[in-house]
């Protein structure tokens, strides 16, 4: 970074000699216009290179709040699967013993049957 504060100062200083020479009519060397175009070069990789931090700032910001819904969701999820499974624990439970119940009833129907067929 230091590099480029030395850099951003020589090309602003030599930048301004050269506007003044401009400014009083003189030509302009081909060394002059790369340096002036080289200064204009180094403004705009300094701008995109912002814009780029701004950029990925907010791709961090961007995981971070996605993180944050995965992590909600993740434990609405858990809830949810913990429900379900209360829930049909208890509709297994009820359903074997309804079940046991008509068994207990078939068994007394036979019993009822063979009792009746005897002579």
């Amino acid at each position: 970074m230091a590099e480029e504060a030395v850099l951003s100062t020589v090309l602003s200083q030599v930048s301004k000699k050269i506007l003044e020479k401009l400014e009083k009519g003189k030509r302009l060397s081909t060394e002059d216009l790369l340096l002036l175009y080289l200064d204009l070069m180094h403004k705009e990789m300094r701008e995109i290179r912002e814009e780029i931090r701004e950029t990925n700032r907010r791709i961090d910001e961007t995981n971070k709040r996605i993180d944050k819904v995965q992590e909600v969701l993740s434990a609405r999820i858990d809830k949810v699967r913990e429900s379900l499974s209360v829930r049909i624990d208890h509709v297994q439970e009820t359903l074997l013993a309804k079940i046991e119940e008509v068994n207990k009833r078939i068994d007394e129907l036979y019993k009822l049957y063979a009792e009746l067929k005897r002579p």
